[in-house]
């Protein structure tokens, strides 16, 4: 079985404290997927926080990781991967939140 992979780009959240879900299009359907890849983008000026519904970056409730600051030499990453089974990662439970107003990640996937 081939996979393909995808990109569902810039996603950046315009108000801090305010979670924003990821837009999955109507091409991945069920909107799951093998593995997915999030990186910060080079111009954030604070942290990310990637979560699940409730995400609350104050209490840390629902975050899964915090991604540091871009320097001039690292572009901070965060991956998921279910090896187990094909495509069992749902793409609509993730939110992100920000210290700084549009700020956001670039997010691309595998569909196995």
């Amino acid at each position: 079985m081939a996979a393909n992979l995808f990109s569902l780009g810039k996603v950046t959240v315009p108000i801090p404290g305010t979670p924003v879900a990821l837009t999955v299009p109507t091409t991945i359907n069920p909107p799951s997927v093998h593995a997915i890849l999030i990186e910060v983008l080079a111009t954030n000026t604070g942290k990310i926080y990637i979560g699940l519904a409730g995400l609350n970056k104050t209490t840390l409730a629902g975050v899964l990781i915090v991604l540091a600051v871009p320097t001039a030499n690292s572009l901070p990453t965060f991956s998921i991967a279910v090896t187990q089974a094909a495509n069992a990662l749902s793409l609509p439970q993730l939110r992100f939140d920000v210290d700084n107003a549009n700020d956001g990640v670039l997010v691309s996937g595998i569909v196995a």
